[in-house]
């Protein structure tokens, strides 16, 4: 009963980052300093992969129904969304995570290798 009692308390001093990215995806938190990056999630029928409406419980994505409407299975899975688009809005929730610290130096940096040969032609490689 004690451990249960201090990881509640636990929790209750976490931020809980409410006044952070009201209007955007990306930023510090005012609370508590940390760097935050709001990721979507949607939840998606295990049987016939229908969208499902889903809710934040206890931490957790869950769905708001028990089950599909389309097919009655109770089994889903988790979908994390790279961008959010206006159908999906609807059925998505998002939350506020603490960003590692590579996604805080480069949040958009991409790097991909060219075949050699081919780079030295176009002039990459001198």
């Amino acid at each position: 009963m004690k451990n249960v009692l201090i990881s509640f308390l636990k929790k209750q001093n976490k931020c809980s980052h409410k006044n952070a990215l009201l209007n955007s995806n990306s930023g510090y938190c005012p609370d508590c300093g940390q760097y935050l990056i709001k990721n979507y999630y949607l939840i998606r029928c295990s049987r016939c992969d229908i969208k499902r409406e889903a809710k934040i419980s206890w931490g957790e994505i869950v769905p708001l129904e028990k089950f599909c409407a389309n097919c009655g299975s109770h089994e889903y899975y988790i979908e994390k969304l790279d961008s959010i688009n206006f159908i999906d809005a609807t059925y998505a929730v998002y939350l506020k995570e603490i960003a590692n610290e590579m996604q805080i130096l480069h949040p958009e940096a991409q790097i991909w290798v060219e075949n050699e040969g081919v780079a030295k032609q176009i002039g990459v490689f001198n």
